[in-house]
This record gives structure tokens, sequence and C-alpha cells, in this order.
């Protein structure tokens, strides 16, 4: 934009943009007066922008540079296309020893020669990323069967395999248990054999007790009954803890 001697450039201000990272363009003001020229630049988004300098003068016949930093955006901008924010760059010439006055020197009331020169914000760069759903065509539509059919052979290989390894650990288990109960059955074979015996000598020893009774002499049957009896008390005592130990082993 050219007003009387006083030109300002770009006419649009383009950002490349990326996401999380401040992106900067430049406002060139060439003054080709040979008097001063105050300059002050605004934007409708002043918490998006930050302008270094916002405001300055620029000497006879020399040129400003204007930074102009966009600060870091977390979100693609939703007017990407046709973003909306604009700046403007007053300018008015500046009398001898004049310097910059708030609420004065940019003052359309009091400044007949402010000039106003407005600026368009274009972005440039890789638009919004695509929607996370995007339309598939027939060739996405049958690599996606194919992914699902790789994904259901693979989980029913890897099903069967658990399968087979559940088994063969399963046969293993059954293959001991068999064993350990093969062991306990020869263990209680023949601790019932043992009783059985225990039982009869117990039985022919209470018989031979009987006949010494009937048949013996009063000075000879005290002795014999008492032997005879602490054998038997001593049978009865290890039948009884053999079939104690047989009801708490196996139950």
């Amino acid at each position: 934009t050219h007003h009387d001697g006083v030109e300002i450039s770009p006419a649009d201000l383009k950002f490349r943009f990326q996401l999380n990272k401040q992106l900067l363009a430049n406002i060139s003001i060439n003054n080709s007066l040979d008097k001063r020229v105050a300059f002050k630049v605004k934007t409708t988004a002043p918490k998006k922008y930050v302008v270094r300098p916002s405001s300055g003068i620029v000497d006879g016949k020399n040129t400003a540079s204007i930074q102009v930093i966009m600060q870091a955006q977390k979100d693609y901008p939703t007017d990407f296309a046709n973003c909306k924010d604009k700046f403007m760059v007053q300018t008015t010439i500046l009398a001898d020893h004049e310097q910059i006055e708030k609420d004065v020197t940019f003052n359309k009331e009091s400044r007949e020669d402010l000039k106003e020169s407005r600026l368009r914000v274009v972005l440039e760069g890789p638009a919004a990323p695509p929607s996370p759903v995007p339309e598939a065509n027939e060739n996405d539509e049958d690599a996606s069967r194919a992914v699902d059919r790789d994904v259901a052979i693979a989980t029913t290989a890897a099903g069967a395999a658990a399968e087979t390894t559940a088994a063969a650990a399963g046969g293993d288990r059954l293959k001991t248990a068999y064993h350990d109960l093969s062991i306990v059955s020869k263990e209680n074979n023949s601790l019932k054999t043992q009783v059985e015996k225990l039982i009869k000598e117990r039985d022919d020893l209470r018989r031979t007790l009987d006949q010494v009774q009937l048949q013996g002499s009063a000075a000879s049957k005290a002795p014999v009954n008492d032997a005879v009896r602490f054998r038997v008390s001593i049978i009865h005592i290890i039948i009884v803890a053999i079939i104690a130990f047989l009801i708490g082993h196996y139950t």
C-alpha cells in the first residue's frame, strides 16, 4: 500500500502454519519522504500475535521492519482456508521535533493526514489432518477385509496352540495323578494286609487265652493270663493306631 510517499508491504501477511510452533512474518514501512513518519500497528487478534515494535518512527528516506509473531497454536484454526485475522498500519507525518503522544498522534480527529493500511492474514502449508474415519474406496475396503481375515486366522492359530498346550499340560497332570493314586493304592493294600494279619493274630491269642483259662490250674493260670493279655493289648493298640493313620491319611 502506498500513501503519499509511505509504502506498506506486503499486502498480505503470510504464515506457513505449523502446530505448536511460533510463526514469523514481517511488515515493511518504506518512507521515501524527507520528513519523519510515525506508525502504529493494530490487529483484530491481539492475544494471538506479538508485534515488535507495535509503534515507532521512520526517519526520512528510511525503511522500518516490523516483526509479527503468531503464538504457537495447539489446534488447527477452523478458518484455515479463509483466515479472518487482520492487521492495520496507521501512519502520519511528524513535524520537526514532534514525538509520539498517546491518544493524540494516531487520533483521526486531530490528524488529517493519518493513513490506514489494512493487511489480511493468509495461512499456508499443510491443511488440517483428514478425518479419523476417511471415506474408503474399493481398494481400501479390500485391504481392510484382507487384514481382518489375517487377524482372524492368526487368532484361530493362537487359540489352537493354546488349547494344544493346555491339553499337554492337562495330560501330564493326569499321568502324575494316576501315578500317585497307584502308589497310594499299593500302600493302602499293604496296610490292609498288615491289619488283617494283626486281627487274625489277635483272634488267635484270644482263643488261646480262653483255652488257658478253661484248662489251666489256678497256680499256673496267673502268669499265662498276664502274658497273653499283655500281648493282646499291644496288638489291639497297634491295630487302633493303624486304623487311625489310615483315616487321617486318606480323608
